[in-house]
């Protein structure tokens, strides 16, 4: 956590006005509400706060943004010139590519997050891969310069955690974690229709995906690995998009027996998206890392340009390797 007196400096300075803000691509529930956190920081020393975001965002975690919080694309903001640049859970600087260009434009580039293989590429990087997200981070940045936390914040910030520990169930999920989602419901947002939204609002097009990729499930290994593929043909056949396919890895990790599941998802072209999680002790962090990419130790993943067989063969051969 190097670094926060740095971004408390940075958010006092005068001369700082605009202050950019970037979740990661294809984003998830951690850095949206961990971005909402941040722009309502921002606001708190009289700063202008700017998500931008050039990606859709899924239709469960659209709620959080009725409030004050909008995302703006790369073109809406091309004529304003941000002072500070804040990346938020990004690991590396290719998970927010198309806008790198924008982040680098700043007098300050600040990097938050908690992943592990988080490669330090801001002037100012507060990491703690200790923590069960970065909204946790982001709680702990509210309490390092004693600014009040409202509901609408405490709305963005919890399901920033209750996302990223998928419901606390994940073992990144530690006492503090819940000391502070006490704390953030204390404040009165309303708990139900969170849990609803998020959990609760599957779409028809999701559960029909779900049973077409369970047909591609396959045991490797003596049944320690799960593969399931998503390939170009049945997103076409389902008409889906990429939010669609959101927590079906968590489905096949509950198999009694597999320690490992790898989802490999087309993405366009040749390319394909594969998402690993572990249930026990195995680091699939480790082997993201053998394909340049990157995440946590128990939920990890990269992009490779290879046909989708291809792509099973070579993840779970080095997957059995690290296994034994």
């Amino acid at each position: 956590m190097n670094h926060v007196l740095d971004l408390k400096r940075i958010l006092q300075d005068a001369s700082v006005k605009n202050v950019l803000i970037l979740p990661h691509n294809m984003p998830d529930g951690d850095t949206l509400g961990s971005c909402i956190g941040m722009y309502h920081l921002v606001k708190q020393f009289g700063k202008e706060g700017y998500i931008v975001l050039n990606d859709g965002i899924p239709s469960n975690l659209l709620f959080l943004f009725e409030n004050v919080a909008k995302c703006l694309t790369t073109e809406q903001v091309k004529d304003i010139t941000f002072d500070a640049c804040i990346a938020v859970d990004c690991g590396e600087t290719k998970l927010f590519e198309d806008r790198l260009a924008l982040y680098q434009s700043g007098r300050f580039t600040i990097n938050i997050d908690h992943h592990k293989t988080n490669s330090f590429y801001g002037q100012f990087n507060i990491i703690d891969s200790e923590a069960s997200s970065t909204g946790e981070i982001v709680y702990m940045l509210y309490e390092a310069m004693a600014c009040p936390i409202n509901p609408v914040i405490a709305e963005a910030i919890f399901a920033a955690i209750v996302t990223d520990t998928g419901s606390f169930r994940y073992s990144n999920t530690r006492p503090v974690t819940f000391s502070i989602c006490r704390t953030l419901q204390e404040t009165g947002f309303d708990f139900n229709r969170l849990n609803v939204e998020i959990f609760q609002n599957k779409t028809y097009e999701k559960l029909l995906l779900l049973n077409k990729v369970f047909e591609t499930l396959k045991l490797k290994r003596d049944g320690k690995i799960a593969v399931i593929k998503l390939s170009q043909e049945l997103m076409v056949q389902l008409n889906l998009n990429e939010y669609d396919t959101d927590g079906i890895v968590e489905f096949v990790r509950d198999i009694k027996g597999v320690e490992v599941v790898v989802f490999i998802r087309y993405i366009g072209d040749t390319a394909h998206k594969v998402s690993m999680r572990s249930k026990y002790d195995f680091d699939v962090s480790e082997i993201a890392l053998k394909f340049k990419g990157g995440g946590h130790k128990k939920a990890a993943g990269f992009k490779m340009d290879q046909p989708i067989d291809v792509i099973e063969s070579l993840v779970v051969d080095a997957i059995w390797a690290a296994l034994n």
